[in-house]
């Protein structure tokens, strides 16, 4: 039961690292060099740019800071997951 509230707290974040995650996947499907640099460079801003405003409005110290990053990585991954499955399997 405390796993499915909690999960239902962190599905707005989980959904907001998804947008980028899905563009880069999709990038990352076509063939070619210059579509690999348009993926790494959507992830990178997408989800460097979503940690650094979500920093910048809370203001928190060193500690809090790290922990906000670990828990924005483990959300990146999870996003990450659902657009490949999106992208690799019901696309083909």
């Amino acid at each position: 039961m405390n796993i499915g509230i909690w999960l239902l707290g962190v599905m707005p974040a989980i959904l907001l690292f998804y947008v980028p995650a899905l563009m880069g996947m999709a990038l990352l499907r076509e063939r070619g060099e210059g579509f690999r640099i348009k993926a790494a460079l959507w992830f990178a801003l997408g989800f460097g740019g979503i940690v650094a405003v979500h920093l910048l409005m809370t203001s928190p110290p060193a500690l809090q800071a790290t922990q906000s990053v670990g828990l924005s990585a483990l959300y990146s991954a999870a996003a990450l997951a659902c657009a490949a499955f999106t992208v690799y399997r019901l696309a083909d």
